[in-house]
């Protein structure tokens, strides 16, 4: 990639505080679980949310006013949210679960020691958070949401350059960037089970939504998504549909090597192939996006490689090298930086 102006730097946005008849509604505790090596990147996250966070293995901890609220809803990282409701000694477990447990109707809870002490949770979600709701179908290799999420923070993509995605398949990666450039919280369209908890009050959820809802806005710079397979063009449309995101979202059949990106900086982040399909030509598609990396001057890029050995078709080396993980496959997160 040639150099030339550097990615405009992340500028953090948080979430309107929370004002209610009843005042600051008291803090909870939280863990939130996301994929190995989006720790750091979640707990960020967290903390622009309003939440007082810290990466832990596995996941962040977090501490705050309606913290499990806002993670189920403003999270785009986040793969699960656990609300603590006791610690103490291991010796008290049993009891406090049997009082719990008549407090907390239909919820399932979730012990978890630590040498002599203890803490029981429950799941505030529900459901997997990954699951946006947009998907009709996925491609032949899905990505989850919340992991391309992660990339996307990891980049530092906020919306404030525009995005390409030259091999889009079903169109994970776009469509969160687009979600992520018109600051549409994930979770305002799904219901949780922590509004169903005994003694929560549905204004308290409702109030988490309105302040989330009241930053979106309409994207300053393009998200554009391309592929050379036309149904995966015409999947990505599909799904940018049910998304709400397809406005402003352009999607085209065109080749990566064919694709004319618009000046930098700007940030890229691709998927390209594994070689895990016999008729896949993978290295000719490697080829492709080495081509479109050469005339992307000033750009970020990220590379999610199942197949790492492939990177010596690309030009220049990687800045940064992470593991992480998609379906079970162990791939390398390759940063370009200008």
């Amino acid at each position: 990639m040639s150099a030339a102006h550097p990615a405009s730097p992340r500028r953090p946005h948080r979430a309107p505080a929370l004002r209610g008849a009843a005042g600051v509604p008291p803090a909870e505790r939280i863990f939130a679980a996301c994929a190995p090596g989006l720790e750091r990147a979640l707990a960020r996250e967290l903390g622009e949310l309003g939440l007082s966070a810290r990466p832990v293995p596995g996941g962040a901890e977090a501490e705050g006013p309606d913290a499990a609220a806002l993670a189920c809803l403003g999270s785009r990282v986040a793969d699960a949210v656990k609300l603590r409701v006791w610690e103490g000694a291991l010796a008290d477990l049993a009891s406090a679960r049997r009082r719990l447990a008549a407090r907390h109707a239909g919820q399932r809870l979730e012990g978890r020691r630590a040498g002599d002490r203890a803490l029981l949770s429950v799941d505030a979600a529900g459901a997997p958070l990954f699951k946006r709701g947009w998907r009709s179908r996925v491609g032949a290799a899905p990505l989850r949401e919340s992991l391309a999420a992660g990339l996307l923070r990891s980049l530092g993509y906020d919306g404030s350059v525009p995005f390409l995605d030259p091999m889009c398949g079903s169109g994970t990666l776009p469509i969160e960037a687009a979600l992520v450039a018109a600051r549409r919280a994930p979770g305002l369209g799904r219901a949780f089970a922590f509004e169903r908890w005994p003694g929560y009050g549905a204004a308290r959820g409702e109030l988490v939504r309105a302040s989330l809802a009241r930053v979106a806005r309409v994207p300053s710079f393009p998200v554009l998504a391309s592929d050379r397979n036309g149904g995966a063009v015409r999947l990505t449309r599909k799904n940018a549909e049910a998304a709400g995101v397809s406005s402003f979202l352009t999607v085209e059949r065109r080749d990566a090597a064919a694709v004319e990106p618009p000046a930098g900086p700007g940030v890229c982040l691709v998927n390209p192939p594994y070689g895990l399909r016999l008729e896949e030509n993978v290295e000719e598609s490697w080829r492709a996006l080495g081509a479109l990396l050469e005339r992307l001057g000033g750009w970020t890029v990220g590379v999610l490689a199942g197949a790492p050995a492939l990177a010596r078709l690309l030009p220049g080396s990687p800045v940064d090298s992470a593991h992480v993980r998609n379906g079970g496959l162990r791939c390398a997160f390759l940063t370009y930086r200008p």
